[in-house]
């Protein structure tokens, strides 16, 4: 439960088609790279999930899926890649107005160029 009072610091608006856009070309274009340390990864990455913006949310999914694709993932790293694939498909299906199904094949496609 969040307080009323709370809710301003707590909750914001969901974001539109045109900001969806963008994360789908930030996925595209993400080439940070991360610490092979996996507690310093996972420490890292889960500030941007804590943050929950929707651009934070595709980094860590482009750099875990990227992971992934080099059969490279930690537990930490399956249980944050899932959490931000949730996150950030639910978010993208409402402001581009698709099933999350379709979202999720937009999302592994932009990940893995």
């Amino acid at each position: 439960m969040v307080r009323e009072d709370d809710l301003g610091d707590s909750v914001r608006k969901p974001i539109a088609k045109n900001t969806a856009n963008k994360v789908l070309a930030h996925i595209d274009g993400w080439e940070e790279t991360v610490s092979d340390q996996w507690k310093t990864r996972a420490n890292a990455l889960q500030v941007k999930l804590d943050d929950g913006g929707p651009f934070a949310l595709a980094e860590v999914y482009k750099t875990l899926r990227v992971r992934q694709a080099e059969d490279n993932l930690s537990a930490a790293d399956r249980r944050q890649l899932s959490q931000a694939e949730a996150r950030l498909s639910e978010e993208l299906s409402m402001a581009l107005g698709t099933p999350p199904a379709k979202v999720l094949k937009s999302l592994e496609a932009s990940a893995l160029n």
